[in-house]
Parts: C-alpha cells; sequence; structure tokens
C-alpha cells in the first residue's frame, strides 16, 4: 500500500492530500513527508488551478481525482480538510 493512502475496515479508502490552489495547470506532483496524527507518512501533491475560493478548488479536487481513479464524482468526497491545505479525500471503488 502506498504511504499517503489506508483503508478502513469497510473497505473506505482514504488519502492524504496537500493542495496547491491557483496553480497554473491541474497535476499531480508526487508525493512529500507529513508528520500527522493520521496513519501515513507522506501526502500526495496535486496542484489545483481553481482558486480557493466559493469552495471552486475543493470541488476541481474531487473531480480530478474522481477522473484519475476512474470512479464516479459521487464516490469521492473531502472528509477532513475543507479550509485547509491538507485534505483527507474517501474513495468507494
Amino acid at each position: 500500500m502506498d504511504d499517503y493512502k489506508w483503508q478502513d475496515k469497510d473497505g473506505r479508502t482514504f488519502i492524504l492530500i496537500k493542495v496547491k490552489p491557483g496553480s497554473k495547470r491541474t497535476v499531480i506532483n508526487g508525493t512529500i513527508d507529513v508528520k500527522t496524527v493520521y496513519p501515513v507518512k507522506k501526502a500526495l501533491s496535486i496542484s489545483i488551478s481553481s482558486q480557493p475560493e466559493d469552495n471552486k478548488a475543493n470541488r476541481e479536487l474531487i473531480e480530478f481525482m474522481a477522473d484519475n481513479l476512474k470512479v464516479p464524482k459521487s464516490n469521492v468526497s473531502i472528509t477532513h480538510g475543507l479550509k485547509n491545505r491538507l485534505k483527507v479525500i474517501s474513495v468507494i471503488s
């Protein structure tokens, strides 16, 4: 398993993400080391082209992750960090 994601007992996958909003383009930059309360040592670093206003960056992140993971947008949600750059998303496959 990757250092930036984990599963709960119900089989949901959680991914720790560090977001950089307002970037030139939306892209995955790789992983970065983080110290958190979560059971992972890294976060997936993602640049988002939308600005962090009116929830635009969060909506773009959900759409971007759903496309990359090939799941419906309704299967991806932000569970922690709605107003923070460090976010946890939940993915139901």
